[in-house]
């Protein structure tokens, strides 16, 4: 079977490789980078002061342009100007629905995938526009079920098109640890003589970290030693202190809650935070695609409490590999899901050694890039 050449365009805001994090580059990361052991793979990206404008396929690694354009129609205009007159079998762009039109002007007779990472993008649109930017997809690829399910019931007229294909996870970085290791961490980072509640992601209101301080308040009446750990920003790599994160610190004193925040954490280094935790918890109130947090932290052996929302569901088996909180924005149903772990080292143990098994057998990235690689063929 021949070497397809692929084209995988990232959104406008973050470099690939992802130096500067991001959910969506990390995934496309992960994904690329293994298809171009087979696959010839040319991957667009904006530019950042680390990286080169270009760099060549190198061996079994993709090739990468980036473009200093920040966002929207300059970025995709630019790419489009420099690439269209390449030859490629597939063309994906991923999470930017409305770039759609201006790469199938440029590649009229190409397959492109549109591929779907959250409700977000293609929601922000009217129906008619959505309608109309979808005419341009040959296929949408979305990270879980509940997504294209979604989709499906808002553009009938383009039902056929979605499919889900889930994300994976490096079970060889993410994994459980020795006693030794955690407390070397724990140390680390200063957190380690107490009981801690770890999150991590975007530092933002619709993640729900002041849901958790509010729950944390609950615990601590009976167990002093309750703390929490809030790992990410309000944008990757972002220092600034926004009026949220005070917000949350404010509340946090006023409750009498430990917080630990460690800032952006860089992708190369994120897999040893999740060894901080006793329990780690997603109290999201947005219908999140994957959420690759959860299923880290199942990787990583940690029990898990997270929110009962979108694709969490698919990821996160309630009572075998996670707790999950139906009413999440209520801070007492978070401190009953984990009081019961806090209280039950048998159920820690049982939902942590479940977590790791279901991640291992239902979530690696080579099934992510063996289900893709046999989309994009039957596309083309």
């Amino acid at each position: 079977m021949y070497s397809m050449k692929i084209l995988a365009i990232a959104p406008d805001k973050l470099p690939l490789p992802p130096i500067k994090g991001g959910s969506v580059e990390a995934v496309m990361d992960n994904i690329f980078t293994r298809m171009a052991r087979t696959e010839q793979v040319t991957l667009v990206s904006c530019t950042h002061p680390k990286l080169p404008a270009s760099s060549a396929a190198a061996g079994k690694k993709p090739a990468y342009v980036r473009f200093p354009y920040p966002s929207g129609t300059k970025y995709i205009d630019a790419v489009m100007a420099k690439l269209a007159k390449q030859k490629f079998d597939i063309v994906q762009i991923d999470n930017r629905p409305a770039f759609l039109p201006a790469i199938r002007k440029a590649f009229p007779k190409t397959p492109i995938i549109l591929s779907l990472h959250s409700l977000h993008f293609l929601s922000q649109l009217s129906s008619k526009r959505g309608n109309e930017v979808l005419q341009h997809a040959n296929g949408v690829t979305c990270v879980v079920s509940a997504l294209a399910d979604t989709f499906k019931a808002k553009y009938p007229a383009h039902a056929a098109k979605f499919k889900p294909i889930l994300l994976g996870v490096d079970t060889a970085k993410f994994k459980p640890q020795s006693k030794a290791y955690k407390a070397k961490i724990r140390k680390k980072y200063g957190v380690a003589d107490s009981y801690n509640l770890l999150f991590v992601g975007r530092i933002i209101p619709r993640k729900g970290l002041h849901t958790l301080v509010k729950a944390a308040a609950e615990l601590r009446k009976d167990n002093p030693k309750v703390t929490i750990v809030a790992v990410g920003a309000s944008w990757p790599g972002v220092k600034k202190e926004t009026p949220y994160i005070r917000k949350v610190r404010l509340l946090a004193k006023e409750l009498n809650v430990p917080i630990h925040f460690t800032g952006y954490i860089s992708p190369d280094k994120v897999h040893e935070v999740y060894h901080l935790a006793d329990i780690f918890v997603c109290p999201t109130e947005f219908k999140e695609g994957f959420a690759c947090v959860n299923s880290e932290a199942m990787a990583s052996g940690i029990p898990l409490v997270a929110s009962a929302r979108g694709g969490i569901l698919e990821v996160v088996k309630h009572e075998s590999s996670g707790l999950l909180v139906k009413a999440y924005k209520k801070p007492s149903a978070f401190a009953e899901a984990m009081a019961r772990i806090m209280k039950d080292a048998a159920l820690a143990a049982k939902l942590a050694k479940g977590g790791r098994a279901r991640v291992v057998k239902h979530f690696s990235w080579n099934g992510t890039v063996k289900n893709l690689k046999a989309y994009y063929r039957s596309k083309m």
